[in-house]
């Protein structure tokens, strides 16, 4: 698993620099681990997407993991786009998703678009 948090993080890093330096035309450092969480995260959802994820602050409130993973990156991009949080890296989380889904490709033996490799 230690692979797949670095793979996650450095692909966040790359997503929030790239994101931010084209769009927002701003530089400034991307320094966290949340990137590399979020991809835990993803690869949980996609090897137990049906197990139930309860919210400490709401324990009435049971989620599937793949509907609360898909919910939260949804947040995370409504965030992102509007720039309500200054300070942190939402793109940076998003891209910790994709890091962790590319990661969970790549351990199943597909390619990126789920073609298995020979």
């Amino acid at each position: 698993m230690a692979r797949l948090r670095t793979w996650d993080s450095v692909v966040a890093a790359m997503t929030q620099i790239a994101v931010s330096g084209y769009f927002l035309h701003s530089s400034s450092p991307v320094i966290g681990a949340s990137g590399g969480v979020f991809g835990l995260l993803l690869a949980y959802a996609m090897y137990f997407p049906r197990n139930v994820i309860t919210l400490i602050f709401l324990p009435f409130i049971r989620i599937p993991a793949r509907t609360f993973v898909l919910g939260y990156g949804v947040v995370e991009l409504v965030l992102g786009l509007t720039s309500t949080d200054a300070g942190v890296a939402h793109f940076a989380h998003l891209g910790g998703l994709f890091g962790g889904w590319l990661g969970v490709q790549y351990f199943r033996g597909r390619g990126v678009f789920g073609k298995r490799r020979s």
